[in-house]
């Protein structure tokens, strides 16, 4: 089977992009990929940037049109000319993962390469579904047109009030000429693809995300400690910040207030993944240690170095560093509303707490650190999770059925 990837990045959020599937399927079956921003030099990787100076200058107005206008994507160029490839050519299955991040891929060629190729289509987030919306908070104009004037415009234009209702209007009649079989990794994701009029006539599958459960496992905690030069006899409280200026899904304003309101009654370590300036000022209240943005064994070291696990995310399609952190043995603590009480499976792998309460989320994160019996038993449920529900392997086969069973009723479909 000749499987073909297409996404924005490839090694960059690889874990999300089919990128290491291409390891663990290469024995068995011949997966490439192609993508718009190609940083590996991995022959089965290929490059969708245009390469002459045609196709440069192209590419360049069609950035700009989409950037001004706030189209997403709709004049980019590369899914037409994904036919012409012979990557594509060779392909028995074609899987869609993050096709909207820049103005390469336009959603108007989905009917085209649907006809040719049976699709594959990973929602990563509810972007598909709206006129525009990466995630759409409380409002619901999703589930009727993203009707004018949108109240949350994602770009700023001069028609920034109206595209996102000309969007969802196209994406519907791109959707009904499209034949594609979407994947979800949450029961929360499969839940707005079931509730939305552009999508819920495609059929759905549910398969999670996986991780490498032998790299993502719980290590010894004054080992991992000592070499993130953490004292022994300290509480550890882990979280990602990605920039708190800034945040808009990961609910950063909410974490710092309850680290305000928390009053550690013994030393306690804030240890941020990323980012991390906004947090000092909680110096010396907490001591903190900023890593930097880290990966793969380095995340597992501090992931296992932690008590607990801080994601308390106001929008979220999967939370993949939550499921880590529990491969770890390190407990969850979430707010509700978003796809990681499920994901956790709360409160065997962590606790979920009501959206935006500072002071719930406060309470939790005494309720973990003071009581080492119940943090103990979470991080062993945790675990015992992952080794069910989230392991790359099962991911993969779970991936390798779903492509025979499209690639089968594709060869049907053209029959008849």
């Amino acid at each position: 089977m000749n499987i073909l990837h297409i996404s924005c990045t490839d090694i960059m959020g690889g874990r999300f992009t089919g990128y290491y599937m291409q390891e663990a399927l290469e024995s068995a079956h011949t997966v490439e990929m192609a993508v718009w921003n190609r940083t590996t030099d991995n022959p089965c990787v290929h490059s969708m940037s245009p390469g002459s100076f045609f196709y440069c200058v192209f590419a360049e107005v069609a950035r700009r049109c989409d950037n001004n206008l706030g189209l997403e994507g709709i004049a980019g160029f590369s899914g037409w000319a994904l036919p012409g490839r012979d990557y594509f050519k060779r392909a028995d299955v074609v899987h869609l993962h993050v096709i909207h991040d820049h103005s390469y891929f336009s959603i108007l060629s989905l009917p085209n390469l649907s006809r040719l190729k049976p699709i594959v289509w990973t929602i990563h987030d509810p972007w598909a579904m709206t006129g525009g919306c990466l995630y759409s908070f409380e409002c619901d104009k999703w589930l009727d047109g993203c009707n004018f004037p949108c109240p949350y415009p994602r770009h700023k234009s001069l028609l920034q009030h109206r595209i996102p209702a000309i969007l969802w209007q196209l994406k519907m009649r791109v959707y009904q000429r499209s034949d594609l079989s979407l994947v979800v990794a949450s029961k929360w994701m499969q839940g707005r693809v079931e509730s939305s009029p552009l999508l819920q006539h495609f059929p759905c599958h549910f398969i999670p995300f996986g991780i490498d459960i032998e790299l993502f496992r719980p290590r010894s905690k004054a080992e991992s400690r000592k070499l993130l030069g953490i004292c022994p006899d300290q509480k550890v409280i882990v979280f990602r910040d990605n920039g708190f200026k800034s945040d808009q899904f990961k609910g950063l304003k909410w974490l710092m207030e309850a680290l305000q309101m928390y009053e550690p009654q013994e030393p306690t370590c804030l240890l941020i993944l990323q980012d991390g300036r906004a947090f000092k000022p909680l110096c010396p209240k907490y001591s903190v240690i900023t890593p930097g943005w880290i990966d793969g064994e380095d995340l597992a070291i501090a992931l296992s170095a932690a008590d607990v696990f801080l994601m308390p995310s106001v929008q979220e399609a999967f939370g993949l560093m939550a499921v880590e952190s529990m491969a770890c043995g390190t407990p969850v603590i979430t707010f509700e509303g978003t796809s990681i009480p499920d994901v956790i499976k709360a409160p065997k792998g962590g606790l979920a707490v009501p959206a935006k309460d500072s002071s719930a989320l406060a309470l939790a994160i005494q309720t973990l650190l003071r009581d080492d019996d119940l943090r103990d038993k979470l991080g062993k449920q945790a675990r015992q999770i992952v080794e069910q529900e989230y392991s790359f392997q099962l991911y993969v086969q779970r991936h390798v059925s779903l492509y025979e069973n499209v690639i089968e009723s594709h060869k049907r479909g053209k029959q008849l």
